[in-house]
């Protein structure tokens, strides 16, 4: 029987022949695995699986990233010899905003791509965003000139992550957006499901991106079959703008001198945005209800924007809107909002789906989500390696048992980045003790938190090994003024 390739990306989403023993050596080959059969991989083989793979990613890696070099050396780490020599080389959450804000403020995009340049195994040096202006051109040309796609994070506070994923793993995204919806059968008849998108068609976040591998991979080119709340932009300038302009009228001033003309010009269209969108989401919802009511559809979103969004729809008058076995998967948890105890009754009401999926992740992966079992745990597939630090002192736990402090993560699908991950929060990780469900491999318990909840805000991140390995490799990254 043959067996696929990782590298290979074709427009068949369903999983393919794939030969275990190959795994290790080529971990990227797991994403076209069946989930009921990554789930069923006996523990031990995970552990030899992931060990193996780990080793081959860092030495792989190591000599074309500078910053995990020199994160690598600080710590002294020189190979993998245990998974858990992993635990000193992950990078705090902060490293993909680690750049300094004044680059953003004057302008400096070329050494904003400096920056960039030591996070991905591809050569910028030869890009030129000297007369760059706003982050969304920047965005624009390392897309158009660069074998990369810039993901970038919401940026509450105006200053946005901005991670490089290779497009290769863009293209592997797309399966594992297809295995969000699934748990033990594939799905078919994926390229006659439309989708709805609750938010922007176009940009560069990671659900843009995903979008965009939906549009290519799933509805061969048919942008017909895709139904975006705003066709337009999510950009990444109004983003930045509209958390800076936040942030600084809670300390009593507009900050105007802090923000470029060129942006300020563009306050009015972000004001004009808000002030529309109660009106767009409402003539959505009644376009979406004529064209697809009874209709199998998909959608993704987060909890505090689909119940919202079936809380305008009820107003209208809309119940049941959509086939009962229509696919639907939630992430992200509820966004800082406090949801009344009945949101997911009220969120299936309106749109009549009888189950829906519950996952966890994050964007700075490629293999998609923890998915959330019947007896509410999220289990990880194996192409993630995981870690649970003891928050104040950021030594690594025992892989055993059950504890709870701040994961760590290790996605082995990557590699033209280092998807190694210090993340920001605090959940529970059991190894060792099997789920109910039958799902082999280590799982996580349903009470995740954020750690800058948990501090008021500010998450004190400490680390494996040696706390100023860490300090210093972001010292190097920040040096770009």
């Amino acid at each position: 029987m043959d067996t696929y390739s990782a590298g290979e990306v074709t427009d068949n989403w369903s999983p393919r022949p794939v030969d275990q023993s190959r795994f290790g050596t080529d971990p990227q080959s797991m994403i076209w695995q069946l989930r009921k059969d990554a789930f069923a991989i006996p523990p031990k083989e995970i552990a030899e699986i992931q060990l193996t793979a780990l080793r081959g990613r860092f030495e792989e890696l190591v000599q074309k990233i500078p910053v995990l070099k020199r994160l690598a050396d600080e710590q002294g780490v020189t190979k993998i010899n245990r998974i858990e020599d992993g635990a000193q080389i992950l990078f705090k959450h902060s490293v993909y905003k680690s750049y300094p804000f004044s680059l953003i403020e004057k302008n400096r995009f070329d050494r904003l791509t400096a920056w960039l340049d030591n996070l991905t195994v591809y050569d910028l040096s030869g890009l030129d965003a000297s007369r760059i202006e706003t982050i969304d051109d920047w965005l624009d040309m390392l897309y158009r000139d660069a074998p990369i796609r810039i993901i970038h994070s919401t940026g509450t506070s105006g200053k946005l992550s901005f991670l490089p994923r290779g497009k290769i793993e863009c293209d592997l995204n797309s399966r594992s957006f297809v295995l969000g919806f699934e748990w033990d059968t594939p799905l078919e008849g994926l390229e006659d499901i439309p989708m709805i998108v609750p938010q922007h068609r176009h940009g560069f976040s990671a659900y843009n991106a995903v979008q965009d591998a939906v549009v290519k991979f799933r509805f061969h080119g048919d942008e017909s079959m895709l139904y975006a709340l705003f066709p337009g932009r999510f950009s990444a300038d109004i983003l930045s703008l509209g958390g800076r302009l936040k942030a600084a009228e809670s300390k009593g001033s507009l900050g105007r001198d802090a923000i470029s003309p060129v942006l300020l010009a563009r306050r009015d269209q972000f004001i004009k945005e808000q002030a529309s969108a109660p009106e767009q989401r409402r003539e959505f919802f009644r376009n979406i209800t004529q064209k697809l009511r009874g209709r199998r559809v998909s959608m993704t979103g987060n909890w505090t924007m689909l119940y919202e969004l079936s809380v305008e729809g009820l107003a209208a008058g809309s119940e049941g809107v959509f086939a009962p076995d229509s696919l639907l998967v939630t992430a992200g948890g509820t966004k800082g909002k406090v949801l009344p105890p009945d949101h997911k009754e009220v969120t299936k009401r309106f749109l009549g789906i009888d189950k829906f999926v519950e996952g966890y992740g994050m964007s700075e992966t490629v293999g998609g989500l923890f998915q959330k079992c019947e007896h509410g745990h999220y289990h990880a597939p194996p192409h993630y390696v995981l870690y649970l630090l003891d928050p104040a002192t950021g030594e690594p736990y025992p892989r055993t048992g059950t504890q709870t402090g701040r994961l760590g993560i290790i996605d082995l699908l990557a590699g033209t980045y280092w998807a190694g991950l210090l993340t920001g929060d605090e959940v529970t990780l059991t190894w060792d003790q099997p789920c109910p469900c039958g799902r082999t491999g280590a799982y996580l318990g349903s009470g995740i938190r954020r750690f800058s909840e948990k501090e008021g805000g500010d998450d004190k991140i400490t680390c494996a090994g040696a706390p100023e390995a860490h300090d210093n490799a972001l010292a190097f990254l920040s040096d770009f003024e």
